[in-house]
């Protein structure tokens, strides 16, 4: 019997009915993996977000309302689970990226006083820039501005600024792969 047949299973669950919640676990946990798998594209993440949420379900039980589907609920809880885990993905990404642009840029240092040649080709590629792209570098690089301080002094929004900063980056990455290869060969 499926739970989502069963509509007295909230109910149960409800009151800690350890059978009941077995069978809401054994009817609808692969489908919450499936559902979690959606959004983190990860089996071994998906299965975690789902036992995640079956054990939230359990412990805060109180906080659940045997009057909504508990499906639905179940459901809410592991969206509410996989938008965790992404945000949480996005901050370890720039994190990542602020330290690999640090060490890159700091590293450049000694390499360009070393190499004259590869610093022009970098002014080159600066120069080539998309102009706005080019003043919001330049302002949270070199005058060390906050995104939101920039966005305030052009008049445009916050997420403007980290788009121009993210498409400047990868562009420059790709041209400091380029220029360094080039360069050794």
């Amino acid at each position: 019997m499926q739970a989502e047949a069963t509509p007295d299973i909230g109910h149960r669950i409800k009151i800690h009915d350890r059978k009941a919640f077995h069978s809401l676990y054994v009817t609808t946990f692969d489908k919450m993996r499936k559902y979690a798998f959606r959004y983190v594209y990860d089996w071994e993440e998906a299965a975690d977000i789902a036992q995640q949420a079956f054990l939230s379900l359990w412990l805060n039980v109180d906080n659940y309302s045997p009057d909504t589907n508990i499906v639905t609920y179940l459901t809410a809880i592991v969206h509410n689970l996989c938008s965790n885990y992404l945000r949480h993905l996005d901050v370890i990404d720039s994190n990542h990226d602020k330290i690999v642009e640090a060490t890159l840029f700091s590293q450049l240092q000694n390499y360009f006083e070393e190499n004259p040649d590869i610093k022009r080709k970098l002014d080159e590629a600066l120069c080539k820039l998309p102009p706005q792209g080019y003043k919001i570098l330049i302002e949270h690089i070199v005058n060390e501005k906050k995104n939101s301080v920039i966005a305030q002094e052009l008049g445009i929004s916050e997420s403007t600024v980290k788009t121009h900063l993210k498409r400047v980056m990868r562009i420059l990455r790709k041209q400091m792969l380029l220029i360094i290869f080039t360069s050794v060969s």
